[in-house]
């Protein structure tokens, strides 16, 4: 009986230890990168300041956990107004985050701003997964060039650029762009991509077609409005037509609809923005509902 009390009686005390030791240890510390390179599998979680360049290199992978926080460190050493801190990944990025506990890409400045670290950079990217993010205070929020991946259920915000893609095979779908100078702005360089189930409203441009797009990327189904220059605008040297079908601009007056475009009809250089079809209500997205209630 003995044996049994003194036994029940150390379980007692090292489990009070062990919670005792737990909370005196407090939060995860900030993981702080500077210049780093990845080459192997790397899992982030809790928050990651980020000083200078982080690199993915095309052997590396790096899987970010839900509620991570990426913080930039503010740092301009050229002074071009444009902060230096950067992720690149040549190899793989899983960032899957949930709507809940979503991931965070942010600046770490007191007063945060539009540009305050470079970008999200994914460049002939071996695998790409973007799901339930927060990209804000960029220059731009992701840039996607030769690769393709999958961005869904995320928000961009307060950027340069919220999306920005060239050459790829992608699919951008039930995202939240918002309060930047471009929404999105591609060039397609023989790229596809396909735009379907978001909202891009309160930009100053919502989608900017920088140059030579040959109508390969599919804008379908999303709600496009609000924006405040123009909902589209198409860049020098667009001069072939673009067609957005399907798609909610704010209203069903194909004269309002075209009023909303910066295309051939001011400056007979360009192509025309088509929108046949137009939606006469918005789409209803539910992971934009979702983000939306976490905020």
């Amino acid at each position: 009986m003995l044996k049994r009390h003194r036994s029940a009686m150390r379980a007692l005390i090292t489990l009070f230890l062990g919670i005792t030791l737990a909370a005196c240890a407090g939060p995860r510390p900030s993981l702080l990168l500077t210049d780093a390179v990845i080459r192997d599998a790397v899992v982030w979680q809790g928050e990651v300041q980020i000083r200078g360049v982080v690199t993915v290199k095309k052997e590396g992978s790096l899987t970010i956990l839900p509620g991570t926080r990426v913080v930039f460190v503010p740092l301009d050493e050229d002074g071009d107004g444009i902060g230096d801190g950067e992720l690149l990944v040549e190899g793989a990025l899983i960032a899957r985050g949930t709507a809940a506990a979503p991931i965070l890409f942010t600046s770490g400045a007191a007063t945060p701003r539009p540009a305050d670290w470079k970008f999200l950079y994914l460049d002939f990217a071996r695998e790409v997964a973007i799901e339930y993010v927060v990209s804000e205070y960029a220059y731009s929020g992701i840039q996607v060039h030769f690769c393709k991946g999958r961005i869904a259920a995320s928000e961009f915000r307060y950027n340069v650029d919220g999306v920005r893609f060239s050459t790829v095979n992608l699919e951008v779908v039930g995202n939240r762009i918002h309060h930047n100078i471009h929404g999105v702005r591609y060039e397609e360089r023989r790229g596809t991509a396909y735009l379907h189930g978001n909202a891009i409203h309160d930009n100053d441009i919502g989608i900017f077609v920088v140059t030579r797009a040959e109508n390969k990327t599919r804008i379908e189904g999303n709600n496009i409005s609000g924006n405040r220059q123009y909902n589209v605008k198409l860049g020098l040297d667009q001069s072939a037509d673009v067609s957005f079908p399907r798609n909610w601009w704010g209203s069903a007056d194909s004269a309002a609809i075209a009023a909303s475009f910066f295309d051939g009809a001011a400056d007979p250089s360009l192509g025309r923005v088509e929108a046949p079809e137009p939606l006469t209500q918005p789409v209803v997205l539910a992971a934009v509902k979702a983000l939306q209630g976490e905020r």
